[in-house]
């Protein structure tokens, strides 16, 4: 009975987690270890496998990705052009930040991937799977269209290039072994694992944009930030080209031979199963590939933390797609960059079945992250520099931020998701330092929100400010001035809660949420504008509230567009309700337009709808300014608007 127990509440955490295995007990990283040469890279993965390898194979079992691409019969990007342009290179546009918005990102000088982008002259849109070109210099006009292979994907725009970072799940097809082993050529066929791709586009001409080439790359694509024009690409992989053996009837006799030929599978594997591979395929069908990292450009933990591989890759957009990756065989899924350094963070994991029941109530308890630092001042190359972890679990990116050479953390002790420990939460910021390959904790502070967990979170220079949310929305002024001594000076209690901060300068911090009965009930959208002048007594100096609604802002930065030199602050909403009275359907499908003023408080300006036969296709997702219109965009269009009135002014439809 204990052992069946057990057995079921590792196969529960193994579940909902990936494959990553670690000591059981929290411990303090002490940087990554290089491998020497791929020798050793090889004997680490396959002792390492065989070591945690089950009767059903790894990760539960099933196929383990991919082995070698195969390209034929590849669906490729097809071009429109509507022929409503003069050709000819873009112009510039203005200056970003005055003549025309760029996307929200979290830290100044460093881009990130959106669904929109502009150089004040033009708009680069994605929309049901095709990439619009949008002529803004006059009457907006759709100038090309270029339909794009997955169906979605996210923009960099780097002069006249564009690349478009998506995920492929299902696309290709691979070969299947006739019997359990590794893959090879011939036979039958699968369909893949996921592969990162990343599609360069030349929009030198705005008449006639063309495919340049396309790189495929094993892993899921997590996120991107740029640099001028160097994009580096996180992208996480598993293990490719497994069949595995599975028990032939029940009993222990069928798992234990299970297990030994899965074993032996391992041992017949190669480099090309373990390290992510790589297709370049020009446009006019050429293509070059191989293994996407050096053996010796590959790192591991002193403890192990899994099979899977996380990958910095590199690419320098005005240069074409030429790889360059650093990788980690780690888990990553919050991604923070600065100017100088990239930070990929994950949960730390372990191996459930490896622990006592004591180890398994203790780890149980409590979230653990791992973080892992790279250099990226350098253009041409990221280089890995230290890896730490911290108590808890990040929100999301926000909860990191760099200054003055120290890493800043945010986290909740307790996830939401361990619903049986009856020990209250309680959230923290942490001070790291680069010591030797390590990140050190510093300084930290505590006690916030005990019971609740992190909403949002803003570092803004020597300051931090954390919400956090159960009840009631406490947000926090912490004072980093001393990194060897964080501390909480002052707390503001009201109801509701900001899911997303954003500064307004002048002392003020504008938080959208929602708005919250006295038992926590969410009541609708809400805007808060708050004076944090006085870390000391923040103050909340103005509200507007829109009830039954929520905006895509509150789980997606780039949804929200502030302009700052008109105040204004433009926000998706939506409301779906039913009116009782009338029998109909009582929505709100759009934007609003909010002015910002310390003293008239927040003024609604006015809002802009896409109608279409189904409210839903015209969910505002993005709005950005170029010189006196706001432009909204949905599935079903852009929308143009006077920035001042709101007033529709223009329709392209997509």
């Amino acid at each position: 009975m204990k052992r069946t127990l057990f057995t079921a509440f590792a196969v529960l955490m193994t579940a909902c987690t990936p494959l990553a295995v670690g000591s059981g007990v929290p411990a303090l990283a002490q940087g990554l270890v290089p491998f020497d040469a791929c020798e050793d890279y090889l004997t680490h993965v396959k002792t390492e496998a065989k070591r945690i390898v089950t009767p059903w194979g790894l990760e539960g079992g099933g196929w383990y990705g991919p082995d070698i691409w195969m390209m034929e019969d590849r669906v490729m990007l097809s071009a429109e052009g509507d022929g409503g342009g003069d050709g000819g290179a873009p112009s510039n546009g203005g200056q970003a930040g005055v003549d025309y918005s760029t996307t929200n990102v979290q830290e100044a000088g460093v881009d990130e991937p959106d669904i929109i982008k502009t150089n004040g002259n033009y708009i680069y849109a994605i929309s049901n799977g095709t990439l619009f070109v949008v002529d803004v210099t006059g009457e907006p006009t759709i100038t090309d269209r270029l339909r794009l292979e997955n169906g979605w994907g996210e923009i960099l725009l780097a002069g006249d290039r564009i690349v478009v970072l998506s995920t492929q799940y299902g696309g290709g097809v691979h070969p299947l072994p006739v019997e359990p082993g590794i893959a090879a050529p011939g036979g039958d066929y699968y369909y893949s694992s996921p592969v990162s791709v990343l599609t360069e586009i030349d929009v030198s001409d705005p008449a006639d944009i063309r495919l340049i080439r396309t790189l495929y790359l094993d892993g899921s694509y997590i996120s991107a930030r740029m640099n001028g024009d160097v994009a580096r690409i996180v992208i996480t992989a598993r293990p490719t080209g497994f069949q595995w053996q599975y028990p032939e009837g029940g009993g222990l006799l069928a798992e234990i031979r299970a297990k030994n030929a899965n074993r032996a599978i391992i041992d017949a594997s190669t480099l090309e199963n373990w390290i992510p591979y790589y297709v370049l395929e020009e446009a006019d069908g050429s293509t070059s590939d191989g293994l996407l990292i050096d053996c010796h450009d590959a790192y591991h933990p002193q403890e192990f933390a899994g099979l899977g591989m996380l990958t910095i890759v590199t690419v320098d957009l005005s240069d074409g797609l030429a790889p360059d990756a650093v990788g980690v065989l780690a888990e990553g899924d919050t991604v923070y960059a600065s100017t100088d350094s990239l930070y990929v963070a994950s949960r730390q994991w372990v191996d459930w079945n490896e622990l006592s029941e004591a180890e398994l109530e203790e780890r149980a308890s409590g979230e653990y992250t791992e973080i892992h630092k790279f250099d990226i001042s350098d253009p041409a190359t990221t280089e890995y520099r230290a890896t730490g972890s911290v108590d808890g679990y990040l929100l999301n990116q926000f909860s990191l931020s760099e200054h003055d050479g120290y890493l800043r953390v945010a986290t909740t002790d307790q996830a939401p998701w361990w619903g049986w420990n009856d020990r209250p939460s309680e959230s923290f910021v942490h001070v790291l330092a680069e010591r030797e390959g390590r990140l050190d904790i510093v300084g930290s502070v505590g006690g916030l929100g005990k019971g609740e967990q992190i909403y949002s979170v803003r570092f803004m220079g020597d300051m931090g400010y954390v919400v956090t949310f159960r009840q009631t929305d406490p947000l926090y002024t912490i004072d980093l001035s001393d990194p060897a001594n964080p501390t909480m000076v002052g707390e503001l209690k009201i109801l509701g809660y900001s899911a997303y901060l954003h500064p307004l300068g002048d002392g003020l911090l504008l938080g959208v949420g929602q708005d919250a009965t006295e038992e926590g009930w969410t009541k609708g959208t809400q805007v808060s504008v708050f004076d944090v002048s006085d870390p000391a007594n923040p103050e909340r100096i103005h509200q507007y509230t829109m009830t039954d609604g929520y905006s895509e802002a509150e789980y997606d930065h780039r949804a929200f567009l502030y302009w700052a030199p008109t105040s204004t602050a433009v926000i998706p909403v939506q409301r779906w309700g039913w009116d009782e009275r009338s029998g109909k359907d009582d929505h709100f499908v759009g934007a609003i337009g909010l002015e910002l003023d310390r003293d008239r408080g927040i003024q609604e300006i006015g809002s802009v709808v896409h109608d279409g036969s189904e409210p839903w296709y015209g969910q505002i997702r993005r709005s950005l300014v170029v010189g006196d219109t706001v432009f909204t965009m949905s599935e079903l269009g852009l929308a143009g608007s006077d920035l001042r009135t709101f007033e529709s002014s223009s329709w392209v439809s997509f």
